[in-house]
């Protein structure tokens, strides 16, 4: 049985994953990045000629800042801003290879902020080094060229400063991340229900919603319309009615027949509703357990995109992050396996899209995998789980928590947070 998370716990020998720690290691962890990259670096995704190359070319024919004075990309402007940037090495480089160094940038940024979130919880924050060998991550920049690694980091680093209590920069990278992607929500039940235990004051509340806002000024101050701005997001949605692409329950509908699949979306709604309702009580239950907090950032990312229907292929992404942050973490077999798990959901969800885009059934194997890596989580969870379940059974009968209701709750570390309320400025 394994015992229930606690800070000062040390379970390296249980066969948890190891921080690179020697310079042999750390050359060839580095070496292995570069040559993840190098395999994939000249071969062309189908984003690329449809979407990449005609946007980045949009850019260098009206330049890098009138090219924002129209609509010429369903991404919201913060990712465009990027390739703007990049333009200016046109004629330099090729232009796959600019979008792709712009990736693998992303990456890094990635990477500093698993570094940062290590650190707030108290661990070697070498291992982060790990994000660059991760083989979807590898996959997501080197080959497919795609910026996830940006939302994916930002909310990695919103976490990091809710554990430190800094929640006005939550709320800011919570904004940065939602400029990105709207992926970013699936942290989002840690991070509400966290902001509600430290209760933050109301006006933070507001602040996501002013930094995305912000990131749209510049095209709309040039002619991009505020509507069509502000319904990027929506419209994306409104684009695939596939069951899903992702390997999740969804893809039996894929396989065996969407039409009836897309008669039961409701229940994945419904699902995912009740798992982010849960996860956020959890976090706010224990807003000052960092690693309880990695771990429901782990299952958030994980869980959400597994209950949703109409996923595509990318959206574990957050999940196979924060659930290797997880294992660096905890350091025990049941977090070791959940990265394994939720990795080979992700790889053969990759697989399927690379090599069986038209015969999808890896995507169907991975399905299994990724139930088998939440299982592990819900394992891991369920002491905290238990505990708020009974302390709510006992608010209700007589209005006070049940004793030794709080007794799965982990115990401070000498790195936790202080317990104050929310940061003011």
């Amino acid at each position: 049985m394994t015992a229930p998370i606690s800070p000062d716990t040390d379970l390296r020998a249980e066969g948890g994953l190891k921080s690179p720690t020697s310079r042999v290691q750390l050359f060839t962890l580095l070496a292995l990045a570069v040559f993840e990259r190098a395999v994939t670096w000249h071969q062309r995704p189908p984003d690329m000629a449809i979407f990449l190359e005609p946007w980045f070319a949009h850019i260098v024919h009206h330049g890098p800042v009138r090219a924002f004075a129209h609509p010429f990309s369903n991404y919201e402007p913060a990712y465009l801003y990027l390739p703007a940037i990049g333009s200016l090495a046109h004629g330099l480089l090729a232009t796959m290879s600019i979008i792709k160094i712009l990736s693998v940038l992303g990456t890094l940024f990635l990477a500093a902020a698993v570094a940062d979130l290590l650190k707030a919880a108290g661990v070697d924050r070498r291992g982060a080094l790990l994000v660059l060998i991760l083989p979807s991550v590898a996959i997501n920049d080197g080959l497919l060229a795609q910026c996830d690694a940006l939302w994916a980091g930002s909310c990695i680093l919103a976490l990091a400063a809710m554990i430190r209590g800094a929640t006005l920069r939550a709320m800011i990278w919570c904004g940065v991340a939602i400029a990105f992607k709207a992926q970013a929500a699936f942290m989002a039940p840690v991070i509400v229900g966290a902001m509600m235990g430290r209760r933050a004051p109301l006006w933070q509340w507001l602040v996501p919603a002013l930094v995305f806002l912000a990131t749209l000024v510049p095209p709309f101050l040039l002619g991009w319309p505020a509507m069509k701005l502000l319904t990027v997001y929506l419209n994306q949605a409104s684009i695939d009615q596939l069951a899903g692409r992702l390997a999740n329950p969804w893809m039996f509908g894929t396989v065996f027949g969407e039409d009836v699949a897309r008669q039961w979306f409701v229940l994945g709604y419904v699902g995912a509703g009740l798992a982010a309702l849960a996860i956020a009580a959890l976090a706010a239950r224990n807003p000052r357990d960092p690693k309880l907090l990695i771990l429901l950032g782990a299952l958030a990312g994980t869980a959400i995109p597994f209950l949703l229907p109409k996923m595509l292929e990318r959206y574990y992404f957050l999940g196979d992050v924060m659930t290797l942050a997880l294992a660096l973490t905890v350091r025990d077999r049941l977090s070791a396996f959940a990265v394994r798990a939720v990795q080979i959901a992700s790889l053969l969800t990759h697989f399927t899209y690379i090599y069986f885009f038209y015969d999808p059934w890896p995507a169907l194997v991975g399905a299994f995998f990724a139930a088998a890596g939440l299982i592990a989580m819900c394992i891991l969870v369920t002491p905290h789980f238990s505990a708020t379940v009974a302390e709510a059974r006992s608010l209700l009968r007589c209005g006070k928590p049940a004793r030794g209701a709080r007794s799965a709750q982990a115990l401070p570390s000498r790195n936790a947070a202080p317990a104050h309320g929310g940061e003011r400025g």
